[in-house]
C-alpha cells in the first residue's frame, strides 16, 4: 500500500466555480479546488457565502475527487447534482 501526502493547506493550483446553491437563507458559491500530486490530481469542494454581511464562514470539504488530470477533476465536480451538493454542504457544519 502506498500513501501520498499532499499539502492541502497551501494554495490550490486552481479554483473553479461550479455552481451556486441556496441554503440557510443565503446563496453559496460552490467551488472546486484542485491540487497536483506526484501521481495525479486531487480536488475538494468549497462553499463560500455570497452575502456581504453573514455570520457564516467558508466551508471546505475533504479531498474527495481524484483523477489523472485537472480537467477531469473539474468535470467530475460539475456532474455532482444539487441535492448531493446540499447534503455535502450540511454535513460540513
Amino acid at each position: 500500500m502506498r500513501f501520498e501526502l499532499l499539502d492541502f493547506h497551501s494554495a490550490p493550483t486552481e479554483t473553479a466555480t461550479i455552481r451556486r446553491i441556496s441554503a440557510l437563507g443565503i446563496h453559496w458559491r460552490v467551488r472546486v479546488e484542485t491540487f497536483q500530486g506526484p501521481s495525479g490530481w486531487a480536488g475538494r469542494l468549497v462553499f463560500e457565502p455570497q452575502s456581504p454581511v453573514t455570520r457564516y464562514d467558508t466551508r471546505r470539504g475533504p479531498i474527495m475527487l481524484q483523477a489523472a488530470t485537472q480537467s477531469e477533476i473539474i468535470a467530475a465536480a460539475h456532474e455532482i447534482d444539487e441535492r448531493r451538493l446540499l447534503a455535502m454542504f450540511h454535513s460540513l457544519g
